[in-house]
């Protein structure tokens, strides 16, 4: 009968393209979001309760761990709206030329890279 052929493209048939990277994080920084929103949820609860509750989880944010994790957010946030952006081109029915899909993937990457570090620039210079 033959080599089975495989039910779905695995990395082990298909060369990973920016496309499949894309996508990949564009699920990961999904599930981020949506972490950061329970995180978001119990803040709001520290604001409401005060007290000690409130001033450990401001301890918790205001430290490196806390702030590396806020930077990510901030740029999960941008990369999830412009590859949004990317996926309403498409419904449209424009950008898949490869080239095109290409470079609306580098776009959204370095674009949400960018707008991430010039969010955190500016809280940067209004704090100091």
């Amino acid at each position: 009968m033959g080599k089975p052929r495989p039910l779905s493209p695995h990395l082990t048939v298909y060369r990973p393209l920016i496309g499949s990277y894309t996508s990949i994080l564009h699920r990961a920084v999904g599930a981020a979001l949506l972490g950061g929103l329970g995180l978001f949820a119990l803040w709001l609860l520290a604001v409401a309760e005060g007290g000690a509750w409130f001033d450990h989880y401001s301890a918790f944010w205001g430290s490196f761990v806390g702030k590396v994790m806020l930077f990510g957010w901030t740029f999960c946030a941008f990369f999830y709206a412009a590859h949004w952006v990317r996926h309403f081109a498409w419904d449209m029915g424009y950008g898949f030329e490869l080239a095109t899909a290409r470079r609306s993937a580098r776009l959204a990457l370095i674009g949400s890279a960018v707008a991430a570090v010039l969010v955190w620039l500016y809280i940067a210079v209004r704090a100091g």
